[in-house]
Parts: structure tokens; sequence; C-alpha cells
């Protein structure tokens, strides 16, 4: 691990959208360019997406992670079938965050 902070830091980033964001929100429904989709939450999934669509055809009607296995690099039993971030047994929407105006998000948001 580095013991001092990398002297050659990022510049900043500024995001601006003069003319406005190019999405559009109406409850949990999202329009983007030629995109279309409902956004859902819930304790087991966290982020869903429904009902997607492009260019007026359905691309899926349900979207989400449910489950994320990142095998380890051993491969003798039991460890190819392990997983190191199993959403079924702790809910991703628990682990969930709450995102902070100004801090986590720039720009043109909507919560």
């Amino acid at each position: 691990l580095q013991s001092v902070w990398r002297a050659g830091a990022l510049k900043a980033l500024d995001i601006t959208q003069p003319d406005g964001p190019s999405f559009r929100v109406d409850s949990n429904l999202v329009e983007w360019q030629d995109w279309k989709f409902r956004v859902g939450f819930n304790y087991r999934e966290g982020l869903t997406l429904h009902q997607v669509e492009f260019g007026g055809r359905s691309v899926v009607n349900k979207l989400s992670l449910v489950e994320m296995a990142v095998p380890y690099a051993d491969p003798n039993p039991p460890f190819p079938r392990k997983c190191a971030f199993d959403v079924g047994d702790y809910g991703l929407g628990y682990c969930a965050n709450s995102l902070e105006l100004g801090c986590d998000c720039l720009g043109h948001i909507h919560y």
C-alpha cells in the first residue's frame, strides 16, 4: 500500500449541461435518447429496471443483479464454487447507501 498520497493528483472535472439534461423522468419512468425504462428498487436486488425499450421495441422485461459470483483463484474444491459476494445471502439493497447532492452527484441530478 502507498504511504503517501499520489503527487500527480487528477485535475478538477467540471460537469455542465447549459441546455439542461438530455433525459426526462416522470415518476419511475426514465426516457433518454431512444431508451425508455422504469426504475425500481428492493432490498434483495437493489436497483431494478423494468419494461426496457429501445426505439419503441421491447429489449427486456426486468433487469437486475440478483447474483454475482466471483470465483476464488484456487481450483481445488470447494473454492471454485464459493462466492465472494453473494447477493442471495445478504441482499444488495441492504448494502446500498443514499447519495448526497453536491458530494456524490454533480450536474443535473434527479432523486
